[in-house]
């Protein structure tokens, strides 16, 4: 049987993850207590807080070393550092533009010649197709649900019947793997019953998002949500009308 005398230093990455998550609870409250309302969140928790003890046991019979001991669990503990804390505060800002639809046009043959115009004739003007601009049908204001937001979203149809979400000047608060969803419904905080359009591609900035054919964002009440997926809880929404 090993006798295992540990050293005060091989306890240090439990004293870096603790300060790291205290600093983060007194900082970030709200999100950071958000995710105590998520049973996936508590079954990672669990997890999480379950391995790390076994590795702690397994280690201190089977690996004599204390310097790989303390790589070892330095590492565990900067993984966990930064998939909950650092991601809350890694802001992403991306600007777009507001995509139009351009009109069919009929290529000119490149051998084609241009029509001759007979002596005393004006010339015949040739004006330029303009893509035509979406048209703005809801409006709404961001809402935080446990993390700070502010911004507009605002729904675009375009001349064809296709649908856009707009997240225009928006702030979010940052976190780990934000995805955007349209849900049947005002201000709901689950995506149940809801469309992902995909991730959001910054937490900052002006964005816009393509819905899928066959979703009519102006028949009844919709709610566009942002989820974060890695702990399964509402970031913020708004209820376009």
């Amino acid at each position: 049987m090993r006798n295992w005398k540990p050293r005060w230093y091989e306890f240090a990455p439990e004293v870096v993850l603790t300060a790291g998550l205290t600093i983060f609870l007194i900082d970030e409250p709200d999100a950071a207590t958000s995710a105590f309302k998520s049973s996936r969140a508590w079954l990672l928790m669990t997890l999480s807080g379950v391995g790390w003890l076994a590795a702690r046991a397994v280690t201190a019979w089977l690996v004599p070393w204390r310097l790989a001991k303390l790589s070892a669990f330095s590492l565990g503990a900067a993984a966990i550092l930064a998939v909950v804390v650092l991601p809350a505060y890694d802001n992403d800002t991306v600007v777009e533009t507001l995509p139009t639809t351009s009109p069919p046009t009929t290529a000119a043959s490149p051998t084609a010649k241009p029509p001759e115009v007979s002596a005393g004739e004006a010339a015949p003007v040739t004006t330029a197709e303009v893509p035509a601009s979406p048209t703005r049908v809801r409006l709404g204001q961001f809402r935080g649900i446990d993390h700070r937001a502010s911004g507009t979203v605002a729904i675009y149809r375009h001349a064809d019947g296709r649908y856009v979400v707009g997240l225009e000047d928006f702030d979010i608060q940052p976190g780990p793997d934000y995805d955007l969803y349209v849900v049947p419904g005002a201000d709901r905080e689950k995506r149940d019953a809801g469309t992902r359009l995909d991730d959001l591609r910054g937490n900052r900035g002006t964005q816009y998002y393509d819905v899928p054919s066959g979703i009519d964002l102006t028949t009844g009440s919709w709610s566009v949500l942002v989820w974060c997926q890695t702990f399964g809880v509402p970031v913020a929404n708004a209820t376009p009308v």
